[in-house]
């Protein structure tokens, strides 16, 4: 068959859509059926404060129309504060105008701004000020920035979105994967993962991050600004997990491989007197994971780094001090399905999930949670 011919085969069947494989064709139909103006978020009592901890994949840039898809998220939230992780500002475009110019002409109002690192905050609140906390992302280490705002009947609050090290991901040792090149651990070479399950080693990886660092940094902030007594929340994607998930409960769950422990950065959080507001809402790690990564993606195949295992986690957080502050509703915000063992597979636990009707622009799932003040906080 000549080259011309050949060509013009292929621009046919291209067009009839007879190459794709059917697996993407499965996928992406019912998600692209899928509008904003469709899907509901859960209720929010009047008065309450919805807080939504959004990893953007590299700023919705790593699924096809990603960025619509990051404003259809938040549109259809009806978060009043949006903590962004991975914000990259590509080509020297502004993300956070761009998603405030994207946002208006849909009828919503939020105000927001770029302060360093490569996070960021939208809210219908105002920004009274802004700063860094810590920022380590000359290296690709993580950042932390503090957002000081003022509601519309006076409430105080700082929030503080985090993006942390992704290295040294001691969670993968249990389950037969190293935490800095992501490669399966093999010494028998016998083609399948090999556990380190031994407590020292895991906190030791996890010490050599610099996620304590800037836990640390944060929680200096805070003292230094004299904000002990001010509501205060912080929100991210840690690249890590909680001492109250690695339990005795869930040690043969998700590849733990027996494994109990008491990740101490969670544990430093916890001694600061901040509390794990999914957790504090839903305190069962086995009928409530709460698990956020590696989630289904809009047009994607599989999102998991560690394919011979089941490497679900928790590892966004909203954290909050609980001064005039409480926790009343969370979700899981997102697909319902995540990769196990590199396949897809839908939730079967008891977690709440919002929005998993939208087109989903990220590997990491939502994590939203509704607030409520106390008058004193005013």
């Amino acid at each position: 068959m000549s080259s011309a011919v050949t060509r013009l085969l292929f621009a046919l069947l291209l067009a009839a859509n007879l190459l794709r494989p059917a697996w993407a064709q499965e996928a992406e139909a019912p998600l692209a059926e899928a509008k904003p103006a469709d899907v509901e978020a859960p209720a929010k009592a009047d008065g309450a404060l919805r807080v939504l901890q959004f990893n953007i994949w590299q700023e919705g840039t790593s699924v096809e129309g990603g960025f619509d898809k990051v404003v259809d998220v938040i549109l259809a939230s009806n978060a009043d504060v949006i903590a962004l992780s991975e914000v990259r500002n590509y080509n020297d475009k502004d993300l956070h105008g761009r998603l405030i110019a994207a946002l208006a002409e849909k009828g919503a109002t939020y105000q927001g701004r770029f302060v360093g690192g490569d996070v960021g905050l939208l809210t219908r609140w105002q920004i009274e000020k802004a700063e860094a906390a810590a920022d380590d992302t000359a290296t690709d280490r993580g950042s932390v920035m503090a957002y000081h705002l003022l509601g519309p009947e006076g409430q105080k609050l700082v929030v503080c979105p985090a993006h942390l090290d992704y290295r040294n991901y001691a969670v993968y040792l249990p389950r037969g994967y190293d935490g800095n090149s992501f490669k399966m651990i093999d010494k028998d070479e016998d083609g399948e993962p090999d556990p380190v399950t031994k407590e020292s080693a895991l906190h030791r990886m996890d010490k050599a991050s610099a996620r304590d660092e800037a836990h640390e940094a944060f929680l200096g902030y805070i003292k230094k600004q004299k904000l002990t007594r001010t509501p205060v929340l912080y929100v991210g994607d840690f690249n890590e997990c909680s001492h109250l998930d690695w339990t005795r409960a869930t040690k043969d769950l998700y590849s733990h491989n027996g494994v109990v422990i008491e990740w101490k950065h969670s544990k430093m959080l916890y001694q600061a007197g901040f509390r794990d507001a999914w957790r504090e809402l839903y305190p069962d790690p086995v009928t409530h994971p709460g698990a956020t990564w590696p989630s289904e993606a809009f047009g994607r195949g599989s999102t998991s780094w560690a394919p011979k295992v089941d490497e679900r986690d928790r590892i966004d957080f909203i954290y909050h001090n609980g001064r005039n502050i409480r926790a009343t509703a969370a979700w899981i915000v997102g697909s319902n399905k995540y990769y196990v063992y590199n396949e897809l597979a839908a939730a079967k636990t008891d977690d709440p999930f919002a929005l998993t009707d939208l087109p989903w622009p990220s590997d990491h799932k939502g994590v939203m949670v509704d607030f409520v003040f106390d008058k004193k906080s005013r």
